[in-house]
């Protein structure tokens, strides 16, 4: 075992068991920062105990003692100097216990790596047995989306974290979901880069929407299902009241309409579910839409009946009028009068016709006196 290896180890059980207890959550990609950080300060604190620790079984909380007084010191201080840093720590997302409680926490962890690290620190050139992680015991998002892929999908990417690790994937017990990855004696610290590994590519899978999440519904009361032009023209304020209400960093929300035309609030927690938190943002989301459903309600509400305005259409329309008949259909039905008898105009006409005849037959007879003439 290494100078460094003791430090990362302490430090990477104590994130466990914080994770674990539902303690902290820590920002995606930052687990390595955090480690470091929790390392740097176990490292000059452990050479000083190290030698220290009785090789026995640590009974009871802070006050109990490792076989010395200065080294039951140096642990309590840096029992809270680690607590500390994971306040002020940019990785560290959101802490949910109280400082006396993520202490004792950080203590039980530590005893017991320390009493084992105190048994081994003798024994070298023993056997490296393989590296075994718990899916359990990852991030939320992690052991989630591990719960929901098939035994396929889960082993590629078990073995694409052993490669990012630069170990093998061993075997997997689905039974206890662990995974076990061949061990190596120049990095015994290789268990923290192959969990941080199968986080990640899990946590990925999650983003590319090939793994879902466990989701939270809040139904919101509209009052009755809405026209596809009604949920155009919503659209825009349920946007403006997800960046208000549902913005959460470890659960964020959206909304969506079901195939009945209702509205639905989806949660997708990224930590383990809190259901106050999603009630009270669901609430909050409620309160600020109920202005704009009522104003969707009151047309509907004010509108008349069919019957009421069929009758008053009724009532204004005129009767309908009589259409007239054409004038050459009144003229040719229209009988003559007695005071105008027919023949009167038929007589006017014929002396002009007369006139004509005669004009034509005077050339005629005037060509035949001439001729009488000259003979």
């Amino acid at each position: 075992m290494t100078d460094q290896a003791p430090p990362r180890q302490l430090a990477q059980s104590t994130l466990e068991a914080l994770k674990k207890a539902g303690h902290i959550v820590l920002a995606r990609g930052e687990t390595e920062t955090v480690l470091r950080e929790l390392a740097d300060i176990i490292d000059p604190v452990l050479k000083r105990i190290l030698p220290r620790i009785a090789r026995r079984v640590v009974m009871g909380e802070v006050t109990s003692t490792f076989g010395d007084e200065a080294a039951d010191e140096a642990v309590e201080e840096m029992v809270a100097a680690l607590r500390q840093a994971l306040l002020d720590s940019d990785g560290v997302e959101d802490v949910f216990a109280e400082d006396h409680v993520i202490e004792r926490a950080i203590f039980r962890s530590l005893a017991d790596e320390l009493h084992a690290f105190a048994a081994t620190a003798d024994d070298p050139d023993e056997e490296v047995p393989p590296i075994s992680v718990r899916l359990e015991t990852l991030g939320y998002v992690a052991t989630a989306a591990a719960k929901t892929a098939d035994d396929h999908t889960l082993k590629d990417a078990l073995e694409r974290a052993a490669e990012a690790a630069k170990t093998e994937l061993e075997t997997y017990d689905a039974h206890s979901r662990t995974a076990f990855f061949r061990g190596t004696e120049a990095d015994p610290d290789r268990r923290i880069d192959i969990e941080s590994a199968i986080e990640e590519e899990l946590s990925d899978l999650v983003d590319l929407g090939l793994l879902p999440l466990p989701t939270i519904l809040r139904e919101v009361p509209l009052g009755g299902p809405l026209s596809k032009d009604e949920r155009r023209g919503l659209s825009r304020t349920l946007d403006a009241l997800v960046e208000k209400h549902l913005k959460s960093t470890i659960c964020p929300g959206t909304w969506e309409w079901t195939p009945a035309g209702t509205l639905q609030l989806v949660f997708t927690p990224l930590a383990e579910p809190d259901e106050e938190l999603v009630t009270r943002m669901a609430q909050a989301f409620i309160a600020d839409l109920s202005p704009t459903t009522e104003s969707l309600e009151a047309p509907r509400e004010a509108k008349p009946a069919p019957a009421a305005r069929s009758a008053e259409t009724v009532r204004e329309t005129p009767p309908p009028t009589k259409p007239k008949r054409p004038a050459a259909k009144v003229a040719k039905e229209t009988k003559p009068t007695k005071d105008k008898p027919p023949a009167a105009p038929k007589k006017a006409n014929a002396a002009p016709k007369k006139a004509k005849t005669a004009a034509k037959q005077e050339p005629k007879a005037t060509a035949k006196k001439r001729s009488t003439r000259t003979g």
